[in-house]
């Protein structure tokens, strides 16, 4: 390691203790370095631009302006209706409700801060008028968002495939059964705590009529991962492609349920939250990829595979240490630029113990997704105080339990890569 990467990493770090944006932090960083190691600064440019002319990390802004099109059409009211018809006779059937429509919505959005702000404080005020605690609502709200991310389609799984050049469908079908796990994990904890709780039993009856009102009226929006993932596994469009038809498919539904009454000065602010939030993913790319371009010059990743390797070489206590690592850093980071920071220095360390690149970057996505709903840094976690007016310190408490069972099913996904390799193998997207 060269005297110009260690003072890097040191000013890196200061900036980020000092609350800089990561993007500036990653660029201003780098600058120093090129400066100290002599290099022509006119590359700093050049991987600024190659970091983002990539044709797959155009599916970004198009999946969250799709995202943001499904809750303004009104998707979150729809599935819930939906998931209280399938679930909600239950004993604790809300609390199960709030999974459902957490997993079917994932679908539609891929982002665990969009459920929580469009779905959450429908669902929080659902559960409290159904005599469940306010705290437990928020809690299970916050930990049943995280299957967006999992869930196809997945922002997270698109952004891996891009750094990485893993298969993006295969990286899509490759989480799909871990996020049911997980939802049905957070059922088995609804159920233990119903037992000792004793959950409330809403008994609400539909007349035939009501219930082909509900289903109907719900298949447009459960159509949309169908779509997406259905058209990428029979080859009809690209990943990319796919999100572009999201938007296009976003729009329908949207025209649909305003009855034609889509007005241009609500859909400003749609487009506005869309592009910044885009642009800030896309800056992100940029920075790292120039940032990552010194690290490979380093042989960092090569670095850090022989240091665990020369520590263990037994692949379970390595993949055991790769996900504390992971879970730890998810607890003080944003999923996204974790991302682009670890992504290009760990899947190299992944794929010397055996991994298979898909399985690896579901189980990296799963790891950072669980840091969404973790103190002290969850941005899950602080959009549900947002949402509920909870505070912290209160919901810590009750979201334990489902953190615990997420983490099992990290576990379990981690040691057994059937579970991720089914689907992709399955559709032929395992290269």
């Amino acid at each position: 390691m060269s005297l110009a990467l260690i003072i890097t990493l040191i000013v890196f770090g200061l900036l980020m203790f000092f609350s800089i944006p990561l993007t500036f932090a990653m660029l201003l960083s780098s600058i120093l370095y090129f400066l100290i190691s002599g290099k022509s600064l006119y590359l700093v440019a050049h991987r600024v631009f190659t970091g983002i002319d990539v044709f797959t990390l155009m599916a970004i802004p198009f999946f969250i302006l799709a995202a943001e099109l499904m809750v303004y059409s009104g998707t979150a009211e729809k599935l819930l209706s939906f998931s209280n018809l399938l679930v909600g006779r239950f004993k604790g059937g809300l609390a199960y409700v709030n999974v459902l429509a957490s997993m079917l919505f994932g679908g539609c959005s891929g982002s665990a801060v969009a459920d929580v702000a469009g779905l959450g404080l429908l669902e929080i005020k659902m559960m409290e008028k159904g005599g469940y605690d306010r705290a437990f609502s928020t809690a299970l709200t916050i930990s049943s968002s995280i299957q967006g991310p999992i869930i196809p389609p997945s922002i997270m799984m698109v952004l891996l495939g891009a750094l990485t050049g893993t298969s993006i469908g295969g990286l899509l079908l490759g989480g799909a059964i871990p996020g049911i796990l997980v939802g049905l994990a957070q059922c088995s904890v609804i159920f233990f705590l119903g037992r000792k709780k004793k959950y409330p039993l809403i008994k609400e009856s539909y007349s035939f009529h009501d219930i082909v009102i509900i289903i109907l009226t719900s298949i447009p929006f459960l159509l949309m991962p169908i779509i997406i993932i259905g058209g990428i596994i029979s080859g009809f469009f690209t990943p990319t492609e796919a999100s572009a038809v999201a938007v296009a498919y976003g729009f329908i539904l949207t025209i649909i349920a305003k009855k034609g009454m889509v007005r241009i000065k609500e859909l400003l602010p749609i487009f506005t939250r869309s592009s910044v939030v885009s642009a800030s993913i896309l800056m992100l790319a940029a920075a790292s990829n120039v940032f990552g371009w010194i690290l490979a010059t380093e042989k960092i990743p090569e670095m850090l595979t022989r240091a665990v390797l020369n520590v263990t070489q037994n692949r379970y206590i390595i993949l055991l240490i790769i996900n504390c690592f992971l879970l730890m850093w998810g607890m003080f980071m944003d999923s996204t630029p974790a991302i682009f920071i670890l992504a290009p220095i760990l899947f190299p360390l992944g794929v010397s113990v055996g991994m298979d690149p898909i399985h690896f970057g579901v189980v990296m996505g799963f790891n950072l997704v669980i840091g969404l709903i973790t103190p002290p840094y969850g941005v899950a976690l602080f959009t549900g105080t947002i949402v509920s007016g909870i505070p912290m310190e209160k919901l810590i408490k009750e979201l334990i339990p489902f953190i615990s069972a997420s983490i099992a099913i990290l576990l379990l996904i981690t040691y057994v890569p059937e579970i991720v390799m089914f689907l992709p193998k399955l559709f032929k997207l395992h290269i």
